[in-house]
């Protein structure tokens, strides 16, 4: 019941952190355990918020073992099925504790589970994918004795592509690739060739779905940026394949304009991008204005205390989303009665108001900066932006 009720709030709070939800290949609503989702680990617990919120069916995932030792975390992480993993850099006294997780694994996958695991083992905000580390294997080999998971336990690659990692508003891209049947790979290798072989064919299955753009120079990381929110959803998956091209000219580009002066990578794609987003801006301005004076309270102490907290970490997007999809629901509640009492509306129009005001106050700045650095791009820019843009 508290899973379910998590889940339908997460997928609530997406509407404000995502501007653009982007999904491709076989449909996760649809995945049937017994089954593995091996996916990168690029934005820590977001990954296993976004992709357990795709799915149907009840989902585990893994997560480093000491999420759990503060205690509150430890009950919140348990009944969102988390489990844990020991690794040598954070809890080396624990580590023989792996063969209960790997032994769990093996009783929820034989009951029909899906259990999401990043297979990289470690998260970087960056773009691309890197070496499968052993735990993903050990704990594959160790199912697989069981007759009836060798025969039916599916192994499914997703790939996760963020715009960015430090605010809301951006775009997702969640592409699953071609699933097999680890079951399948030649018993009679020994126990470490195995591992290897399984290894070597996750990391060709995966790297279709993780578009790699691995440079760290900072007009590039623009670029590519500005390229994945300037993605079109209802074509998207179409032309997802290009995202490898386009990484691929970013980072091979010698000379790379400076697109700093993008505010956030949001710009209009051409003059019809330009006045469709002036339209909607105008559209949304009202209820965005009304949205930015009912939701200020919550939101900016919110996401400062999230950065206060997650400074010099990983976690500010993860800590951040959590924070909305377990706190919001309360502020609304809240001031939808403070506004009952104070106005001659009733809280029942407030409660669907406060959202729905947020929404447009989140739109409605995105909209105005893809106009406001429409208008200000120099040419070459614009040429550049051009060239590369899906």
């Amino acid at each position: 019941m508290f899973y379910s009720i998590i889940k339908i709030i997460a997928r609530f709070s997406q509407l404000f952190f995502f501007r653009k939800k982007i999904v491709c290949g076989r449909s996760l609503k649809e995945l049937k355990g017994p089954a593995i989702i091996a996916a990168n680990h690029p934005d820590s617990l977001m990954d296993a918020v976004v992709i357990g919120s795709c799915c149907t069916q009840k989902v585990y995932f893994t997560i480093r073992s000491d999420m759990f030792n503060n205690k509150l975390f430890s009950i919140l992480l348990n009944r969102l099925n988390g489990i844990p993993v020991y690794r040598f850099s954070e809890e080396k006294d624990k580590l023989r504790r792996n063969f209960d997780t790997i032994d769990r694994c093996r009783e929820i996958l034989k009951n029909n589970g899906i259990i999401i695991i990043f297979a990289e083992g470690q998260t970087l905000h960056d773009w691309n994918l890197k070496p499968i580390k052993s735990g993903i294997s050990k704990i594959v080999h160790h199912a697989i004795t069981d007759k009836d998971l060798k025969e039916k336990l599916s192994v499914l690659p997703v790939g996760l592509t963020y715009s960015d990692y430090n605010h809301p508003a951006k775009t997702i891209v969640i592409q699953s690739g071609d699933s097999f049947r680890p079951g399948l790979i030649d018993e009679q290798l020994s126990s470490g060739q195995w591992k290897q072989t399984f290894n070597a064919m996750l990391f060709e299955k995966m790297a279709p779905v993780v578009p790699s753009m691995r440079s760290q120079q900072k007009e590039k990381i623009y670029a590519w940026q500005t390229v994945i929110k300037g993605l079109n959803k209802l074509h998207a998956c179409n032309t997802i394949h290009k995202l490898h091209s386009t990484a691929g000219i970013i980072e091979q580009s010698d000379i790379i304009p400076d697109l700093s002066n993008i505010t956030r990578q949001y710009i209009a794609k051409n003059s019809r991008h330009f006045y469709k987003s002036v339209f909607l801006f105008l559209l949304l301005l009202i209820p965005a204005i009304g949205g930015l004076l009912l939701n200020t309270l919550y939101y900016f102490p919110a996401s400062r205390w999230a950065a206060q907290k997650t400074k010099d970490s990983i976690f500010y997007d993860a800590l951040l989303c959590g924070l909305i999809t377990i706190t919001y629901p309360i502020y609304i509640l809240v001031a939808a009665i403070i506004l009952h009492l104070v106005t001659a509306i009733h809280f029942l129009i407030w409660i669907p108001l406060l959202p729905f005001t947020g929404w447009c106050t989140v739109y409605a700045y995105v909209f105005f900066l893809e106009v406001k650095n429409y208008l200000i791009i120099p040419a070459e820019e614009k040429r550049f932006l051009d060239k590369v843009t899906i």
